[in-house]
This record gives structure tokens, sequence and C-alpha cells, in this order.
């Protein structure tokens, strides 16, 4: 098919599936994101509606401030002695307006006895304050009407025995609404208790306006904590109802702090009105980006997906047209680089890999050269010498360095074709102690100079393995052990244990040890430190415990142990099986 037919093809499908799919997606995705939305910005509100109350509490906090701040005044200006007389105020008329600008609203004097000697016109206190108390918030009566006031109680002298007390405060009317409101940018109401309810203060209607809060809002408000209403007075307000507490700890007023919700607010929070605007938003955009998609995006697409099935199949001479500089284009020339370097890549690591086979070639070469290069040399040197020898002693002596020497060409050859080429392993269930026995039995055969110590504590367990290349493992171990501890014999001593979900298998000699720079090489083909190793052994062992899906290593000698020799473990990673008893 044509690729601009294709492409059309494509085309078509994005537009019907943008058309069928668009819809509910996006009324979900609205919905959810509307939901979303309007609960984060109901948050921020009802954040942002607490801090702007705090506002409120500052300034009725700084009520009392500024009644102390008023007596310093009334001190200063009468010299420490205000007028306390029965009858008369204590404020001179100079100070009058400073109180008014201060809020202070109500004056009284009590006397040593604690009896009312002056109190501003029509105010009584109905509630005692605390002794000792300097501030609090006290019921008063006012023309037959039950209000709130701040009031701040000072002593005069301060530190006499004898002292009058000046009661400075500030009622709860409605200047002092206003002022709390121009200090939050928020309505401002006060709601007194009246018939089991409370009633909103100042109300102009005849009837007064009620909470009329759910049974929670008012057992928070009891519980001397804020309620926050998002639907508060009839879902007109975010409100706030803070408890207003009195001196004797009693909830005597509830405070609200509302914000419009018929402002931005709250069409920030209604979740209809976001969904509608996002599903609208979301269809227009997406219809846009459909049509865009398919004449813009689809064609480089098919070109890039043409592309990459070249690459992928190893032709990393596929590229891609240029048509655009923007970011597909972009891409495109990303993509071009991208095939070259994988090119160039490819060409470099198959230089690299014949480059490593011809080293490790002329290394190993090197290698056997080496290791043959000694045992020839001897017996060129012992045929030489037979030509000459006259001794029967001597004959027998240069003909067994001879066999010697082919024995050890023999057996390094045989280690060479081990190490190349193994066959593949045979597993079955076995006890893994069985190839290691196996081993002894047969290098130890008349050693009775070796002591062997056997610690088996796999019990039962066996786990699939060929035995043949285990055996074969085990005497190249048990091989560099023998040579390591010389003629004069020694201990060997090999045990099992479970680790975790596998068998390990243990095999420690009393030799000398291994030196701890020794120790990265130590499975290295032809490396060695005896004068007439091959340095196979331990990469053969190794190579046959990767056969059998196993690991060896050389670890510490156990805790108690002497630190002599060396200790071998071969970890069999299998799931252990335990024998079916019947």
């Amino acid at each position: 098919m044509p690729d601009a037919l294709r492409s059309k093809r494509l085309q078509r499908k994005v537009l019907l599936v943008i058309v069928v799919i668009v819809l509910v997606p996006m009324l979900v995705t609205g919905t959810l994101s509307a939901a979303w939305i309007a609960g984060r910005f109901e948050d921020f509100i009802e954040l942002w509606v607490r801090e702007a109350a705090q506002m409120e509490r500052d300034t009725l906090a700084d009520l009392h401030n500024n009644a102390r701040l008023f007596a310093d005044v009334l001190a200063e200006v009468t010299r420490g002695r205000p007028d306390l007389e029965p009858g008369r105020s204590p404020v001179p008329a100079e100070l009058k307006p400073l109180a008014e600008e201060l809020g202070i609203s109500l004056v009284q004097v009590y006397d040593p006895s604690d009896t009312l000697i002056y109190s501003t016109d029509g105010v009584r206190l109905t509630t005692a304050w605390a002794h000792g108390q300097d501030t609090a918030v006290v019921r008063v009566e006012q023309d037959d009407k039950t209000r709130l006031a701040a009031i701040t109680i000072l002593r005069f002298p301060p530190d006499a025995p004898e002292h009058y007390r000046l009661v400075l405060g500030t009622l709860f009317d409605k200047s002092l609404l206003e002022r709390l409101s121009r200090a939050s940018g928020l309505k401002t109401r006060l709601f007194y208790p009246r018939d089991g309810d409370f009633a909103k203060a100042f109300a102009d209607e005849d009837r007064p306006l009620k909470l009329r809060l759910p049974p929670s809002g008012y057992a928070e408000l009891q519980a001397r904590r804020d309620y926050f209403s998002a639907a508060a007075e009839d879902g007109a307000y975010f409100g706030l109802y803070s408890p207003v507490v009195d001196a004797s700890g009693r909830v005597e007023a509830v405070l609200f702090s509302g914000l419009n919700r018929h402002t931005g607010a709250g069409l920030l929070t209604d979740q209809g009105v976001l969904t509608l605007a996002i599903v609208l938003l979301g269809s227009l955009l997406a219809g846009v980006a459909g049509i865009v998609l398919g004449r813009i995006v689809i064609r480089p697409v098919e070109s890039l997906h043409q592309a990459v099935q070249r690459v992928a199949a190893q032709d990393f001479r596929a590229s891609i047209p240029v048509r655009s500089d923007d970011e597909l284009g972009e891409l495109a020339r990303a993509f071009n680089a991208m095939a070259a370097s994988l090119r160039q890549a490819r060409d470099e690591q198959l230089r690299e890999f014949r480059r490593d086979k011809l080293t490790a070639l002329g290394e190993l070469s090197l290698a056997m050269a080496h290791e043959i290069r000694n045992p020839i040399g001897v017996i060129t040197t012992a045929l030489r010498l037979l030509e000459t020898a006259k001794e029967p002693a001597r004959v027998e002596q240069l003909r067994g360095m001879v066999r010697e020497e082919s024995q050890r060409i023999d057996q390094l050859l045989k280690d060479f074709q081990q190490l190349a080429r193994h066959r593949a392993p045979e597993l079955a269930d076995i006890d893994p102690a069985g190839p290691l026995e196996a081993a002894l039995q047969m290098l130890l055969a008349g050693r009775d100079d070796i002591h062997v110590e056997r610690a088996y504590r796999h019990g039962e367990h066996r786990v699939p393995g060929d035995a043949e290349l285990l055996r074969q493992l085990w005497m190249n171990l048990i091989r560099n052990a023998l040579e390591a501890m010389g003629t004069e014999g020694g201990r060997l001593k090999v045990g099992s244990s479970l680790d975790g979900d596998c068998v390990a298998l243990y095999l420690q000699d009393s030799g000398p040890g291994i030196a701890l720079e020794q120790m990265p090489r130590l499975f290295e083909p032809f490396f060695t430190s005896k004068p007439q190793g091959s340095g196979l052994g331990l990469t053969i062992a190794s190579t046959l415990a990767e056969a059998n899906g196993a690991s060896l290593e050389l670890v510490p000698p156990e805790p108690g142990e002497p630190a002599r020799g060396a200790r071998f473990a071969l970890r069999i990673a299998c799931p252990l099986a335990e024998d079916s008893e019947e």
C-alpha cells in the first residue's frame, strides 16, 4: 500500500479514536479533576480563612495591650496618682480621645474591698474574674442587654498591699465587629446564646438569625475548638465559627468569620462548573490535537516505524528523511545519528572481538609454549646424556626423567583439553558428598600420612548434579591440597552444611595457605605459585562448578580454626529436596 494511503488511513483512525473515546474519558477525567481542584481550593480557602480569622484574634489580643498602654499613659499623665474617688471617672478629659482611639469603651474602679465605686454609664459586670487574673472576657449588662467585654485589670498602686483595681475594657459592639472585619477582610458576626441556640447580635430583623449548625459543629464549639463550614450561613459563606470563652471558661458567644461564596473563590470550588469547563476545554483541545496529530505527526511516525524495524533487523544503514526543523526533524536527525553510531559501534565491536581473540590466542600460546618448553628441555637433555651413559643406574635415572616429563606434558594437555572442552553435564539427584568421597578414595589410596576429618551436616538432602564432573572438580582441589602440604602429609577437613536453599561443601587443608596478593588471580588460567604446577587446576574446578550451576570460592577458616591452609567452599544453589522414607 502506498505511503500516502497508509498515512491517510492512520489519520482517519486517529480522528475516529479521538471522536469515539474522548467524551466518556474526558467526562470522567473532568469530574475527577474538578473534584480534586475543588477540594484543593476548598482546603486553600479554609487555610486562608483560618489565617485571616487569626488576625481577628490578634486584634482582640491587642485590646488588652491597648488597655495596658492606656494605663501607662494615664499613670504618666497623673504621675502615678489617678483620680480614684468614688463616683468620679479616673480618665481625665484630655485622655478621652485616646481612649476612643484605642477602643476603650468600659472603665470601672474597685476599692480595696472590691466594692465598685465607678463604672461607665449603664454597664455592669455579671461575671467575676479569677483571683490574680489580669485579662478576661466577661459578661456585662448594658441597657438591659447582655453583652461581652474584653477587660484588663490593673492595680493602683501596683505593689501596695491595699490597692484599687482599675478595669479597662472594650465592649463587643458593632464598632468592634467593624474593626475586626477591616483587620481580616472577612464578614464578621457575633452570636450570643439564646433559647438553646446562638442568635446573631445586633440583628436588624425582628426575628434574630440563628446559627443552625449541625451537631458536630456544636460539639466542636462546646469543646472550645473552631468549626469550619464550606457552606455556612445557608451556603452563602465559607465560614469559621470560633468560640468566645468568658473568665469562667464558659462559651458565651460565637464569633463568625466568613468569605462570600459568590465571588471567584466560590466558582473555583463549584464542582459542577469546573467539570463542565474542563470537559468543554478538553474536548476542544482533543479535537484540535487530533487534526494536528493526523496531519503533522503520523507521517514522520510511520517513517520512524519503518526505520526502527530495519534497525531491529540489524540493518544499521536505515535512515529517516528530514523534512522539517522542528522536534520531528530533530528526532529524525537523532535517529540517523543513532543508526550511524550503532553501525560504527558494531564494526568496532567486531574489530575488538577479533583483536581480543588474537590476544587471547597469543597469551594462551605463550603460556602453553612456556609450560611445554621446560619438560621438553629436560627430555632433550636426558636423551643426549643417554647416548653417552654407560652405568645402568644412570641410564635408568635418565629414562625415569624422560618418563616423568612425558607424563607431565601429557597431564598438561589433558588439563588443557578439559578446560577448553568438557562434556555437557548430565544432572541427576545425588548425595552432594558422594563425588567428594570418591575423589578422596582415589587420591588418598596409600597415603597414610594424610588424616581426613569429616563433618557432614546436610542430612538426607540431595541436589541435582553430574557426579563425574563434580568428582573431577574435587580431584583438582584435593590434588592442589596434597601438593601444598608436601610429602610430609597433613590434615584434610571436609564437611557440609545447609546454607539457605543451598548445600555448601567445604575442603580445608593444613598447608601454608594462599598469600593475600595471590587471591585476585587465583582462578586465572596458568597462574600458579608452585614451581611444577600448570596453573589449570583451580580454573578447571571453577569451570566444572559453573557447569553444574554451582559456585566455587575461597573462604576464610571457621571460627576457632587455626589460620593456616586454604579453605574452599562449593555452593550448589538449588531447591533442596529430602528423600522420602518409605
